[in-house]
Protein backbone atom coordinates (compact mmCIF):
# COMPACT_ATOMS: atom_id res chain seq x y z
CA UNK A 1 0.00 0.00 0.00
CA UNK A 2 2.31 2.65 0.83
CA UNK A 3 4.94 1.63 -1.95
CA UNK A 4 4.06 1.07 -5.69
CA UNK A 5 5.43 -1.79 -7.41
CA UNK A 6 5.32 -2.82 -10.85
CA UNK A 7 3.49 -4.29 -12.69
CA UNK A 8 5.25 -7.58 -12.82
CA UNK A 9 4.20 -8.54 -9.83
CA UNK A 10 0.94 -10.60 -9.34
CA UNK A 11 -1.68 -8.75 -8.21
CA UNK A 12 -2.32 -11.68 -5.85
CA UNK A 13 1.25 -11.65 -4.54
CA UNK A 14 0.53 -7.72 -3.96
CA UNK A 15 -2.03 -8.03 -1.98
CA UNK A 16 -0.04 -11.13 0.45
CA UNK A 17 2.55 -8.33 0.55
CA UNK A 18 -0.06 -5.51 1.31
CA UNK A 19 -1.46 -7.99 4.56
CA UNK A 20 2.07 -8.82 5.28
CA UNK A 21 3.36 -4.87 5.71
CA UNK A 22 0.07 -4.12 7.97
CA UNK A 23 0.44 -7.21 10.00
CA UNK A 24 4.40 -6.60 10.37
CA UNK A 25 3.40 -2.65 11.27
CA UNK A 26 0.98 -3.72 13.91
CA UNK A 27 4.01 -6.11 15.68
CA UNK A 28 5.91 -2.99 15.42
CA UNK A 29 3.66 -0.39 17.03
CA UNK A 30 3.24 -3.19 19.75
CA UNK A 31 6.48 -3.84 20.58
CA UNK A 32 6.98 -0.24 20.87
CA UNK A 33 4.00 0.33 23.69
CA UNK A 34 5.36 -2.66 25.25
CA UNK A 35 8.78 -0.66 25.49
CA UNK A 36 7.35 2.50 26.86
CA UNK A 37 4.97 0.68 29.08
CA UNK A 38 7.93 -1.46 30.68
CA UNK A 39 9.77 2.07 31.17
CA UNK A 40 7.22 3.61 33.05
CA UNK A 41 7.88 0.48 35.46
CA UNK A 42 5.31 -2.02 34.05
CA UNK A 43 5.76 -5.98 34.27
CA UNK A 44 5.03 -8.22 31.28
CA UNK A 45 1.90 -9.62 33.27
CA UNK A 46 0.86 -6.22 33.84
CA UNK A 47 0.98 -5.42 30.11
CA UNK A 48 -0.85 -8.28 29.49
CA UNK A 49 -3.56 -8.22 31.97
CA UNK A 50 -4.56 -4.46 30.88
CA UNK A 51 -4.54 -5.68 27.03
CA UNK A 52 -6.63 -8.05 28.03
CA UNK A 53 -9.43 -6.05 29.43
CA UNK A 54 -9.19 -3.66 26.78
CA UNK A 55 -9.75 -6.27 23.85
CA UNK A 56 -12.96 -6.88 26.19
CA UNK A 57 -14.76 -3.88 25.23
CA UNK A 58 -15.44 -3.00 22.25
CA UNK A 59 -13.18 -0.94 20.00
CA UNK A 60 -13.06 3.12 20.38
CA UNK A 61 -10.27 3.01 18.15
CA UNK A 62 -10.79 1.26 15.01
CA UNK A 63 -7.09 1.55 13.12
CA UNK A 64 -6.11 -1.16 12.64
CA UNK A 65 -9.42 -2.57 11.53
CA UNK A 66 -9.49 0.01 9.18
CA UNK A 67 -6.36 -0.85 7.39
CA UNK A 68 -7.14 -3.91 7.35
CA UNK A 69 -10.84 -3.53 5.55
CA UNK A 70 -8.72 -0.98 3.34
CA UNK A 71 -6.15 -3.67 2.44
CA UNK A 72 -9.28 -6.14 1.94
CA UNK A 73 -11.39 -3.24 -0.42
CA UNK A 74 -8.22 -3.12 -2.51
CA UNK A 75 -8.11 -6.81 -2.93
CA UNK A 76 -11.34 -6.97 -4.31
CA UNK A 77 -10.74 -4.25 -7.00
CA UNK A 78 -7.97 -5.78 -7.69
CA UNK A 79 -9.22 -9.49 -8.25
CA UNK A 80 -12.16 -7.66 -10.20
CA UNK A 81 -9.73 -6.13 -12.60
CA UNK A 82 -7.87 -9.43 -12.88
CA UNK A 83 -8.60 -11.05 -16.26
CA UNK A 84 -8.75 -14.44 -15.26
CA UNK A 85 -9.34 -16.53 -18.55
CA UNK A 86 -6.27 -14.87 -19.94
CA UNK A 87 -4.28 -15.47 -16.72
CA UNK A 88 -5.31 -18.83 -16.64
CA UNK A 89 -4.14 -19.45 -20.29
CA UNK A 90 -1.00 -17.88 -19.09
CA UNK A 91 -0.24 -19.92 -15.98
CA UNK A 92 2.08 -23.02 -15.80
CA UNK A 93 0.04 -25.19 -14.22
CA UNK A 94 1.67 -28.07 -12.73
CA UNK A 95 1.34 -31.27 -11.01
CA UNK A 96 -1.27 -33.86 -11.25
CA UNK A 97 -5.35 -32.99 -12.24
CA UNK A 98 -7.67 -33.54 -9.26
Amino acid sequence: MARKRGSSVPPHVQIAINIFEIADLCRRENNALRSILRKQGLSDAAIRSRVQRLLQKPEADETGAQLLKLVCEESLKRYQDIDLAGWLSKAEIKGRPQ
